[in-house]
């Protein structure tokens, strides 16, 4: 397994988004035409409210996540394009 370093983890969506503008950097701000309906909109949604009653949720979420291991075969299952 090769490691990775991921310096804007922790940052928030909008943080990341200044950043990349002050940086100079480009990047895509256009939303995918099947986001609408995707499931993920809910379970943004709930984290957000989460969130609003405790604001250490997310991070708390991504630490757990972190422990978990990972079955081999969902590990490794290629992602298809949007």
């Amino acid at each position: 397994a090769v490691p990775r370093w991921k310096p804007l983890r922790h940052a928030s969506e909008k943080e990341i988004v200044l950043y990349a503008h002050y940086q100079g950097l480009d990047y895509v701000s256009t939303e995918c035409v099947y986001a609408p309906h995707a499931y993920r909109g809910h379970a943004r949604t709930l984290l957000k409210d989460l969130e609003a009653t405790r604001s250490s949720t997310v991070a708390a979420l991504g630490h757990s996540g972190r422990r978990l291991e990972v079955a081999t075969m969902v590990a490794t299952k290629s992602l298809g394009r949007c």
